[in-house]
């Protein structure tokens, strides 16, 4: 039988009687600690008008976030993603605990608002420090390749998901159908750059070519999830969309990026230099926060989605992706940032599955979609291989490279699921479920893929 860490450990038990002495408290496995911490209150008192009280409100996110967070180290553990089990709990308890958390008295999860807000607060925190990572130069830097394969990889699987999407939910709008195909176009490369690093391949040609790519899927990606979400928001409002309409769409997007990138080079610096001039610990974090949110609102009233406005504030801080901070801190914002994101962005992922509907799955229709989504995704990114012009590089690597789609693609689906089109949501329920599965599988199935592609060249 295996031994699991802290249970079998003699350093680590607790007293006979199975009941732990106040000395032996701090030597509770992990688990247990973690299981103690989350054991359901009595049930707590509704507020007025059947809405949860603040105090349930604030137990929940304690709760959702730590199971989140042990989840994450559960999936790190086992050489995943940390997203993958964030996102796997919260499938586990939006479907096989539901009933449990409903008869304890916190049914109000899945749907209650204000775990919704603070769920969208760790995107705009997630896109921001995306942003703050992103290398300008890098993209210059690595060479039309990288390009081409950014840009074959981002039309390849839009085109395929819009066209599978097309054949398997013939009644859903064509909105909806190019909303699917986008959902598959961005790629995650922190999973990838992680199985990169683990190789030692971090400074390989097909790293960097990946690397470059996945910047230029994720900024064309935010693009057409930008022309999208404005050409839904358009359709509702009874305006139509037109050739016309889009390519203003296309303007407003390219503009918004352009214009808060190409301020970023003049502005980071005289931000940092105030930010140091009140000489307070911690002030960059609420500058950039400022900026970040600031930006998001500023992107929204251009009728663009507000992660647009959030990544855009990052580059815009920091457009070398070099780590500003100030001569007063002895860490960069990201670093300042990590509290702020290890709370917010894991409540958004166990959300996110809680919203899968695991029965929505035993529809024929829902799973071959799911099964023909993973394939489209799949082929999508391994055509962008096509893209490399560089002689020597491991195409199959950087095709698999470019896959998994992790924590971009989930922020598709959760803006889809929540946008409205003919008074239905844009995503529905089913095709919600069959995009999680998508990025559940390319998640998983990269880093093997690219160690085996690595051996096989070898």
């Amino acid at each position: 039988m295996t031994s699991i860490p802290g249970w079998n450990s003699p350093k680590r038990s607790m007293v006979d009687d199975g009941a732990p002495s106040g000395k032996n408290i701090g030597r509770l496995p992990p688990a247990l600690l973690a299981f103690l911490l989350v054991i359901p209150v009595p049930v707590l008192a509704a507020g007025d008008g059947g809405h949860p009280a603040f105090g349930p409100i604030l137990f929940s996110l304690g709760m959702l976030v730590i199971i989140a967070k042990f989840a994450g180290l559960a999936s790190e553990r086992l050489g995943q993603a940390s997203v993958l089990g964030e996102l796997l709990i919260g499938v586990l308890l939006g479907n096989v605990a539901s009933s449990l958390l409903t008869r304890a008295g916190f049914g109000f999860i899945r749907s209650d608002p204000t775990l919704q807000i603070l769920a969208e607060m760790g995107v705009l925190i997630l896109l921001f420090d995306v942003g703050l990572e992103v290398d300008l130069r890098a993209l210059v830097r690595v060479g039309p390749s990288a390009v081409l394969v950014g840009l074959i990889g981002v039309m390849a699987p839009l085109l395929l998901g819009w066209a599978v999407a097309a054949w398997l939910l013939p009644h859903s709008p064509t909105l909806a159908h190019v909303f699917v195909g986008a959902a598959l176009s961005a790629t995650s490369v922190g999973i990838t750059a992680r199985v990169l690093k683990d190789l030692g391949k971090m400074q390989s040609q097909e790293a960097q070519i990946i690397v470059g790519a996945a910047v230029i899927d994720d900024i064309l990606g935010l693009v057409a999830l930008a022309i999208v979400s404005a050409a839904v928001a358009a359709a509702s409002g009874g305006s139509g969309v037109s050739v016309v309409s889009i390519l203003g769409i296309v303007a407003r997007a390219v503009l918004f990026l352009g214009v808060t990138i190409g301020f970023g080079r003049f502005l980071s610096v005289p931000i940092v230099r105030l930010a140091s001039w009140t000489r307070q610990r911690g002030i960059l974090l609420v500058f950039g926060l400022t900026l970040c949110f600031s930006l998001a609102f500023a992107a929204e009233l251009v009728g663009l989605a507000g992660i647009i406005g959030a990544f855009a504030a990052g580059i815009m801080l920091d457009p070398y992706g070099e780590g500003v901070r100030t001569p007063e801190e002895e860490t960069t914002l990201s670093e300042l940032m990590h509290p702020l994101s290890s709370l917010f962005v894991p409540l958004f992922f166990v959300l996110i599955g809680m919203k899968v509907a695991l029965g929505n799955l035993t529809d024929p229709t829902a799973l071959l979609l799911g099964a023909m989504l993973v394939v489209s995704a799949l082929a999508g990114k391994l055509l962008a291989a096509l893209g490399v012009l560089k002689e020597g590089v491991n195409r199959l690597a950087v095709g698999i490279g470019m896959v998994p789609r992790g924590e971009v693609g989930l922020v598709f689906a959760g803006i889809g699921s929540s946008l409205v089109l003919q008074g239905e949501a844009v995503i529905s329920p089913g095709a919600f479920s069959a995009i999680v599965v998508m990025v559940l599988v390319t998640t998983l199935v990269a880093p093997v893929g690219l160690r085996w592609a690595f051996r096989r060249s070898s």
